[in-house]
């Protein structure tokens, strides 16, 4: 008996790659919004520049934990509806960070925007995923080379936001963006099935298991590691 034909993915067009790219950025820059602009909020506020340097510290923690708890997440849902949640979710922590009234408030809500602002994580495999072989490394690193633009970018534009219209401004035109790109993404991701299938509790088991079986990423998340430590530093 044949084994069944699968039906191949849809090449990805030079358009969803550059959507695909400022998704990823914007995403990204949710990280930062804050940093350049900690004076701001410390004087509005009314507390130290010390205590509001935590809000950078919940972004991060946030952000770690939305990597390791629900990137795998891409692999055992539907990447055309889960993206989009991924960025509405963004969008309600972005507007709960331009509305809260106090420093703790602040702190709860940068730390669920760094667990929802994943969503460059999914796009960039999916991005692999859709891209021929002939193409691949091309598009991936497109995609890459958004992510990166919107780390380097971000902390500018929060800045002559926070100067043009308060330190809130920001946080309100971000929002507005991760909901426009959550609408095109929706609209643009053509329909994918699951990946793979497996209960939630077996996928994140399964994050540990390539660690411990494949040097390759062992390396990778030193060198990741030790690149985002002396960026951040820097």
């Amino acid at each position: 008996m044949a084994a069944p034909r699968v039906a191949p993915l849809p090449e990805l067009s030079p358009r969803l790659t550059f959507l695909f790219a400022v998704a990823a950025g914007a995403a990204i820059g949710n990280l930062y919004w804050a940093q350049p602009i900690l004076g701001f909020i410390a004087a509005d506020l009314r507390v130290g520049t010390g205590t509001a340097g935590w809000l950078v510290t919940a972004t991060q923690v946030g952000y770690a934990l939305g990597v390791l708890l629900l990137v795998p997440l891409g692999d055992v849902l539907d990447r055309r509806r889960f993206v989009p949640v991924l960025l509405s979710a963004s969008a309600a922590a972005l507007l709960l960070c331009a509305f809260a009234p106090s420093i703790g408030l602040l702190l709860l809500a940068l730390g669920a925007l760094g667990v929802t602002t994943v969503s460059g994580q999914v796009l960039t495999p999916l991005a692999g995923d859709l891209a021929g072989d002939a193409h691949r490394g091309r598009v991936v690193g497109a995609v890459g080379s958004g992510t990166l633009t919107g780390i380097l970018a971000s902390r500018t534009i929060s800045g002559l936001v926070a100067g043009a219209a308060g330190w809130r401004a920001i946080f309100v035109l971000a929002a507005v963006v991760a909901v426009l790109l959550a609408v095109l993404l929706h609209r643009a991701i053509p329909p994918l099935a699951p990946r793979t299938r497996m209960s939630y509790p077996a996928l994140i088991g399964s994050v540990g298991v390539v660690v411990v079986r494949e040097r390759a990423v062992r390396w990778t998340l030193v060198l990741a590691a030790i690149g985002f430590a002396v960026f951040s530093l820097f």
